[in-house]
């Protein structure tokens, strides 16, 4: 498979301390004073006092800790406005049709979006020295990115993994931790299957099962990948944006989803199991920005200082599950919870974080047709 630049460098170094952190149970005590928390300069406080007492937050429903929301407010005197999307196709209609939308920042898009919502030029240039916190803590690999050429337009806030869960009431396959599980699925799982509503997350699965690049844009390959889902598509039960509610309820015996969402199912109905897959998984990093029609470009900007508080990035990642980018998290989180983020040694060399051919052109057209296709 062809590997990013990141993901030679920056990734594998990340997970290789990661790990060793692991091996080393003796660092996970009282850290927190240890690390610094750098406030946001004058400069933007003034700002942030002139645009009034309001952060309007366009994200995902039900995802982040209530906590982080709440301490912002009560902190600052600003209140949160919300408004949540069901999906980044979402976000990017919504864009497409009026590029000033006023949001101040949107989380949780994926590499993708920002590609396109930069194509519409519905993006602010961050200013980085209103990010100390961000500045500080995120390693220099993680700054020069493809989609993001010269970190101009984003901040990431994890980097995530996507495979499937399963309940072991109904699943004992001794094929596990194989994408065939999902892929070549026993008759007994027939209509209780569950796939995301997300054509790049569930093609590029698919292309990574067949041993191929998630974001090739080779027609043969496609074509292989579309009669895959035909097979499939009578055991489909739903496309499912947010499947965690029909795992949790027994719906579904086996559902393709975020890697990190299974932590807190598991957490709860423990008879649910997450699986990395063992071919590789679907790689990539949730990130956030600031819309071109922000009104209150400084409150954003205070916003990403704040999430990147050592203390505020450990509780959001204990939160969703995902895998910290932030450098401080990777020593304050619980042992158990970071063993279970970080993937086992060499895992990322079959993994691939970002190549926009998946998104553009050849690419996008052939993923179009063959998820119209699905659907229909």
């Amino acid at each position: 498979m062809k590997k990013s630049k990141l993901l030679k460098s920056g990734l594998v170094l990340f997970f290789t301390f990661a790990f060793s952190l692991v091996m080393l149970s003796s660092v996970f005590t009282a850290l927190g004073s240890e690390y610094k928390t750098f406030p946001v300069p004058k400069e933007c406080m003034e700002q942030v006092r002139k645009e009034g007492n309001k952060l309007h937050i366009y994200d995902w429903a039900e995802w982040w800790p209530e906590e982080i929301y709440e301490g912002f407010s009560k902190e600052f005197g600003i209140e949160i406005i919300r408004d949540n999307f069901a999906s980044g196709d979402e976000v990017e209609a919504k864009y497409k049709l009026n590029p000033k939308t006023p949001y101040d920042v949107i989380t949780g898009l994926g590499m993708r979006e920002l590609l396109h919502l930069r194509n519409f030029d519905a993006v602010h240039e961050i200013n980085p020295d209103w990010i100390p916190n961000v500045i500080h803590y995120i390693p220099e690999e993680f700054r020069e990115m493809e989609y993001d050429p010269g970190w101009k337009y984003s901040v990431a806030s994890d980097i995530y993994f996507t495979g499937y869960s399963y309940n072991t009431k109904y699943v004992d396959d001794p094929r596990i931790p194989s994408w065939k599980v999902l892929f070549e699925p026993d008759e007994k799982y027939k209509g209780r299957i569950t796939l995301l509503d997300n054509m790049f997350e569930v093609i590029g699965a698919v292309l990574v099962y067949l041993g191929y690049s998630p974001f090739s844009d080779d027609e043969g390959e496609l074509m292989e990948a579309k009669e895959v889902l035909l097979r499939l598509k009578p055991d489909v039960m739903a496309y499912d944006s947010w499947p965690k509610r029909l795992i949790m309820e027994e719906e579904a015996m086996i559902s393709h989803m975020w890697y990190g969402d299974t932590w807190a199912i598991h957490e709860d109905y423990e008879y649910v199991r997450g699986v990395l897959p063992s071919e590789g998984a679907v790689m990539g990093m949730d990130i956030m920005l600031i819309p071109i029609g922000s009104p209150h470009p400084a409150t954003a900007h205070l916003w990403l200082n704040y999430l990147f508080r050592p203390e505020v990035n450990t509780l959001l990642l204990e939160g969703i599950g995902y895998s910290p980018i932030h450098t401080a998290v990777s020593k304050l989180l619980p042992e158990e919870m970071l063993e279970w983020m970080v993937p086992p040694e060499g895992y990322t060399d079959k993994c691939e974080l970002f190549d926009p051919r998946g998104y553009t052109g050849k690419g996008l057209e052939l993923r179009a047709a063959i998820w119209e296709e699905l659907k229909r």
